[in-house]
């Protein structure tokens, strides 16, 4: 067979304009490379990245075409999808939306996985191949992480290929978050010697640009235990590594030793709010005090790219300039601004959904950048210019400045990064 995987575009803009998405900041979903790992080699596999700015090839010599998406990317995904029925191509809808909303996207397609794709992948080919690929193809058990094969890099053509996965899931359950919902309320690890073979392997194809790897973990360290044995392991490589981690991390100084010691230059921390109250009402566990954690953290030479959320039923219109003071006096290297989104399946979506407080179910809009609720203490236009001023002030220069180099980390990716979105926020009026 010939088969197509599409990662849909996300449709970002903005009420003035267009939004595109710096490359910076782009990167590859690591779940269609498996899906191609596990294909039979008999069989063609082509992976199209509209995410990042491939165009995707409508046409009928396909025999099977997989689309993955997120709640953001379901309106193009719909679209695509729409387009190869027309032409009379089996369509196959997974990722996080399709199994949140199965019955939505079977509107679409021929057929839907819900859940992990790894469980099902084998039953969707052989079914497409005898002509009976139809209904809801769901992945009744968890796969055991020791069965995830190593990624099919080679078929990248424009995305990162130095992403990779060492766990599933996360040991917290803020209300907000769909993991929980889609991974099961469990925290899954890959054996250390798959993680560092699979490692090894990139290097010696020279997949690792600039020799660093992008660990795509929802949160690299939620088995503190195991986190350690995965540092001291990657020690000997020799690598630098970025990825994603819960600000307890700042709570063992082993751990964040053994961070530093294996390579770890920059963390994505979600602090989702300056306000205790918030906080709580996200239900986020916090073991640290935040700018204790900052210094700490600073204090091993590594970056920080802050992760915020505004429109909490607790937050009122103070809670934009409390978050950019406490950026700017924490000297985050970067900070994003999203607003709360309630993603289906999430207990957000379910109290707002049940108190009328929805204002659409435009997926495309489901981004973090836009209001789709009505706030409790502002208005829907006050989150949302709230947010687009937050982003403007810390994309200034003067805040760059003050940030990045009052930091002291001497990371350069920052840098980067903020100069990067500055070409965009200059550009909006507010």
């Amino acid at each position: 067979m010939n088969i197509l995987l599409v990662i849909p575009d996300i449709k970002l803009h903005y009420a003035n304009g267009s939004y595109v998405m710096p490359s910076l900041v782009r990167t590859s979903s690591g779940g269609c490379q498996i899906l191609a790992a596990l294909t039979p080699r008999e069989h063609s596999v082509t992976i199209i990245e509209e995410i990042n700015g491939e165009k995707t090839d409508f046409s009928d010599n396909y025999d099977l075409v997989g689309i993955s998406m997120m709640t953001a990317q379901a309106a193009r995904g719909y679209e695509i999808a729409d387009a190869f029925k027309k032409l009379g191509v089996p369509v196959v809808i997974g990722g996080f939306h399709a199994s949140l909303m199965p019955e939505e996207a079977l509107l679409h397609a021929d057929a839907v996985c819900v859940g992990e794709g790894e469980k099902v992948w084998h039953t969707i080919l052989d079914d497409t191949l005898h002509n009976r690929l139809s209904g809801i193809y769901r992945a009744e058990k968890l796969i055991d992480m020791s069965e995830v094969p190593f990624q099919r890099r080679e078929l990248v053509k424009k995305g990162m290929k130095n992403n990779i996965l060492t766990s599933r899931g996360c040991p917290y359950h803020c209300v907000f978050c769909s993991i929980i919902k889609f991974f099961g309320n469990t925290y899954r690890v890959r054996p250390v010697g798959e993680v560092i073979g699979e490692i090894t392997e990139m290097k010696r194809k020279r997949f690792l640009k600039y020799n660093i790897v992008l660990f795509s973990d929802d949160n690299i360290v939620g088995d503190r235990a195991y986190a350690k044995e995965l540092f001291t392991a990657l020690i000997p490589l020799k690598i630098r590594w970025v990825s994603q981690a819960s600000i307890n991390i700042a709570a063992d100084d082993e751990l964040l030793d053994l961070a530093k010691k294996s390579g770890c230059t920059a963390l994505t921390i979600g602090f989702e709010s300056v306000s205790k109250a918030s906080l709580i009402a996200a239900n986020k566990t916090v073991r640290i005090d935040y700018e204790t954690a900052i210094q700490k953290i600073h204090g091993k030479k590594i970056a920080i790219v802050g992760m915020f959320i505004y429109g909490f039923d607790t937050d009122t219109t103070d809670i934009f300039e409390e978050t950019v003071d406490f950026v700017e006096k924490n000297c985050l290297e970067y900070a994003a601004f999203c607003i709360l989104t309630p993603y289906p399946g999430t207990p957000v979506y379910a109290q707002l959904e049940r108190e009328g407080r929805l204002l659409h179910k435009n997926w495309e809009d489901y981004d973090m950048i836009h209001t789709v609720f009505t706030p409790k203490n502002m208005t829907a236009e006050e989150l949302q210019r709230g947010r687009y001023v937050s982003a403007a002030k810390i994309n200034s220069l003067r805040s760059v400045v003050k940030r990045v180099f009052g930091a002291r980390t001497k990371i350069l990716f920052p840098l980067a990064l903020n100069f990067a979105m500055r070409k965009i926020y200059k550009n909006i009026k507010l």
